[in-house]
């Protein structure tokens, strides 16, 4: 079995929770800089000093202390963290250590919750910063792997004489434009959290594609990526969606069995349908779709009745069917010529994911609103 997944090198949520041994540890560096800060001074500087820790003790809350000790220690992860990701900490670690050394000679409660403040204000901001940074990092890392693995792997379309990238899902057009869009609009922690969240997982999604292509089990059966994805996401033991970009087709599993492999036709590269982990939020039956682009445009389409709508994304992602298509597979996401006959059938969707009338109703039926979808 493939070893295929992307995992984050970090939990973030462990910040929050600092072990005995970890303030130990920042206590004895803080006795060590303290150490080397004042080698070559005279007996009388150190007994000043030894002085001072006795004051310290006698005025300074020991639950005081453990606070700054605990506050030195989350501005130190955050420092870490900006510099695993490439980023300028120079400046935190300037104060951290200007923060140890306020903190060792607070003589006094009022002069210790001081440095505390301070402590407090710088961490609030360098975490700012480094969720900012990574989740940058995060985004190029995603467009350069996507745009890398594009340019060796084609598709070359006999129908209109034209080589198509594939893996555009992934690339500026797809779900890295998607990352892109968060970033820029992105003002809060949880905003630049969101985006850390979704490059990890459409980078997850990607690295599952490039292995599902080189797999040669037949399309309906159980793929080994199809199972990976599964356990991933904790979903073995339930209703699952998947949807394989990279072969048109999309399988149905029950406690990790497969029930059901169809077909599909996805987005084309200009509209391309969207990669991550889903569930379906919403069942119509029936719905007319309706397009946001003016009549003229390429990507027009008139009132359009649809039998079974399952949207598995609020942006407007749905598996539905249409019923203008004969032919779906790989290479129906491209331009081609349908069998049907149908001018709206020659080329990919708009980015939702179709299937035959026959199967969406069967689909429609067997499916829950909150059934987990995985399109990869």
């Amino acid at each position: 079995m493939h070893d295929f997944l992307y995992l984050p090198t970090h939990k973030r949520a462990d910040f929050q929770r600092l072990s005995i041994s970890a303030v130990l540890i920042t206590g004895c560096l803080l006795l060590l800089s303290s150490c080397n800060s004042m080698s070559g001074t005279a007996t009388t500087t150190a007994n000043n000093v030894k002085s001072a820790r006795v004051v310290l003790a006698a005025k300074v809350d020991a639950s005081l202390r453990a606070q700054g000790l605990a506050q030195l220690e989350t501005l130190q992860q955050w420092a870490a963290l900006m510099q695993q990701y490439n980023g300028n900490a120079s400046t935190y670690q300037q104060e951290l250590i200007s923060d140890q050394q306020a903190l060792r000679v607070a003589q006094t409660e009022s002069a210790y919750q001081a440095v505390l403040q301070t402590l407090d204000q710088q961490v609030q901001s360098i975490k700012m910063l480094a969720l900012k940074n990574e989740a940058t990092n995060q985004e190029h890392l995603l467009m350069q792997q996507a745009d890398a693995w594009s340019q060796q792997h084609t598709y070359h379309d006999d129908y209109n004489n034209t080589t198509y990238h594939l893996g555009y899902e992934y690339g500026t057009n797809g779900v890295d434009g998607f990352v892109q869009d968060e970033l820029s609009s992105a003002h809060t922690l949880a905003d630049y959290q969101r985006a850390i969240e979704d490059a990890d997982m459409f980078l997850t999604s990607f690295q599952a594609y490039k292995t599902n292509v080189s797999d040669k089990t037949p399309w309906n059966q159980a793929h080994v990526t199809d199972l990976q994805l599964m356990q991933y996401y904790k979903t073995l033991n339930q209703k699952v969606v998947v949807v394989s970009l990279g072969e048109q087709v999309m399988r149905v599993y029950d406690n990790g069995k497969l029930v059901k492999a169809i077909k599909v036709t996805t987005g084309r590269p200009e509209k391309p349908s969207l990669p991550g982990a889903w569930q379906v939020e919403q069942k119509l039956s029936p719905t007319v779709f309706k397009s946001d682009e003016p009549v003229g445009s390429a990507y027009w389409y008139p009132n359009t009745p649809i039998n079974y709508a399952m949207l598995y994304h609020s942006g407007g992602y749905f598996i539905h069917d249409s019923w203008w298509r004969a032919d779906y597979g790989f290479g129906t996401q491209f331009p081609h010529a349908d069998s049907s006959g149908d001018s709206f059938s020659f080329d990919g969707s708009h980015g939702c994911i179709n299937v035959s009338k026959t199967e969406a109703a069967w689909l429609y039926n067997y499916v829950n609103v909150s059934t987990r979808v995985i399109v990869y």
